[in-house]
C-alpha cells in the first residue's frame, strides 16, 4: 500500500489543488531519514508549482525554478490538506501554499518512515509507462518476461520491473477473475492466458481508480482530504473468507511473503 489507484488518486488531488500555487513556508515537524533538510527546501520558497504528476508509484512536484520534489509513499506515507495548521498524527513536514489569495497547508505524514520526500534533479526511473496505456509492444515484452520465468505468476505481477503499479490487492483480484492459480509458474502459462491477465489487471486498476482506491481496516490510506476509498467494498477475492462466485471457503497462503488468496473450486471448474 498504496498501489497505482491510490497513488493516482492522490496525484490527481494534489495536481488539481497545487497547480498554479506558490510555496511560501516549510516546517520540518519530526525527523525522517528520507525527507530533505529545511535548508534544501528553502530554495523552493516563493516558487510556483507547475504541476504534480506521477511516474509509476512516485509522485513528482514540478517547480517553476526547474527544481522538483520526488515522493514515494511506501507503506504508510500520506499527504493531508488543511485550511489551518493541523496535525494528523505522525506528521513529518508541513508545506504552506497560497493560491487565488487563499492560504492552506499540506502535511506529509509517515508512521513507519519508509516513505520519501526529497528534492531531486533526477526523475525516478519509469519502469514502464502508465499500466493503463500499454502499447502492443509493451504487452508483448511483459508476456515474454513472464513466459521465460520460473517464478509464480503472483510474484511476477508484484515485480515492478514487469508490471508497474500492481500491488498485492489488485494482483490477487486480477488472478481471481482470470481464473489462474497464483502458484502457477510463468513458464507454464500460455501466451493467450498472460495477455488475458494483463487485460484483466488493467480493468481491475481502472475500477480501483474509479472507486478512489482501497482503504483497509487501519485507515492508513485516504485521499488528501481524508476521504476513504471504496474499492475495499468490491474486493473480488482479496482478504475475503468466502468466494463471491461459489460460496466456497477461500484458501489463503503466502507467496513471496505476501498474503495470497484463491478459490480451489472455481479454479477446478475452470
Amino acid at each position: 500500500m498504496p498501489e497505482f489507484p491510490e497513488v493516482l488518486t492522490i496525484t490527481n488531488n494534489l495536481n488539481e489543488l497545487l497547480s498554479g500555487s506558490k510555496l511560501i513556508e516549510v516546517e520540518i515537524l519530526d525527523y525522517h531519514p528520507k525527507v530533505s533538510s529545511i535548508e534544501e527546501f528553502s530554495n523552493l520558497i516563493n516558487e510556483d508549482i507547475l504541476e504534480v504528476k506521477n511516474i509509476s508509484k512516485s509522485i513528482i512536484f514540478e517547480f517553476s525554478n526547474g527544481k522538483r520534489i520526488v515522493s514515494h509513499l511506501a507503506m504508510t506515507g500520506r499527504f493531508r490538506f488543511a485550511k489551518e495548521k493541523q496535525n494528523f498524527g505522525w506528521d513529518k513536514l508541513r508545506f504552506k501554499f497560497t493560491k487565488n489569495n487563499e492560504e492552506f497547508y499540506i502535511n506529509f505524514t509517515d508512521t513507519r518512515k519508509f516513505g520519501k520526500l526529497e528534492i531531486s534533479q533526477k526523475l525516478p526511473k519509469e519502469i514502464f509507462p502508465n499500466p493503463l496505456k500499454y502499447s502492443d509492444k509493451e504487452i508483448e515484452k511483459i508476456t515474454n518476461k513472464i513466459l521465460n520465468s520460473s517464478k509464480t505468476i503472483k510474484e511476477l505481477l508484484l515485480d515492478q520491473n514487469i508490471f508497474s503499479g500492481l500491488g498485492n490487492i489488485y494482483s490477487n483480484d486480477t488472478l481471481h477473475i482470470s481464473k489462474v492459480n497464483p502458484q502457477t509458474k510463468g513458464k507454464d502459462l500460455t501466451k493467450e492466458k498472460i495477455i488475458l491477465i494483463i487485460k484483466n489487471a488493467q480493468e481491475i486498476l481502472k475500477e480501483g481508480i474509479d472507486l478512489g482506491g482501497s482503504s483497509l481496516y487501519d485507515k492508513m490510506y485516504t485521499d488528501i482530504y481524508g476521504q476513504e476509498g471504496k474499492y475495499q467494498d468490491n474486493f473480488k477475492i482479496y482478504n475475503l473468507k468466502n468466494c463471491k462466485n461459489c460460496g466456497n471457503k477461500i484458501t489463503k497462503i503466502k507467496l513471496g511473503g505476501r498474503g495470497t488468496f484463491f478459490c480451489e473450486i472455481c479454479l477446478n471448474n475452470n
